[in-house]
């Protein structure tokens, strides 16, 4: 399992898919019919044919998906620490009962 997402990284891949033109990026043919473009990525080569559309598919689902799975980070991240705080606040209200 992937060790978590720092902070720094968190900032840094929604910087980077800020700056990547807006989706969805449809998958296109070339020429002769085969796909081997996705958005403004053409002339993808893969090592086999048989991997082209593929990887040309997951370009195009990743376009989407990356910048829904980082806003799904900084989501639950946000709800961890609000958590944390209701907690800290319920163990301290408790403590306080307990005293007095």
């Amino acid at each position: 399992m992937p060790e978590p997402m720092s902070r720094a990284a968190l900032v840094e891949a929604q910087r980077i898919v800020m700056r990547v033109p807006k989706g969805p990026w449809p998958v296109e043919p070339n020429e002769y019919g085969p796909p081997d473009q996705v958005g403004p990525i053409c002339f993808l080569e893969t090592w086999s044919d048989a991997e082209r559309l593929p990887v040309i598919e997951f370009i195009s689902w990743a376009r989407d998906a990356v910048p829904q799975f980082i806003g799904e980070v900084a989501r639950q991240r946000d709800q961890i620490r609000r958590l944390e705080r209701e907690l800290k606040t319920a163990r301290s209200e408790e403590a306080g009962a307990r005293r007095g």
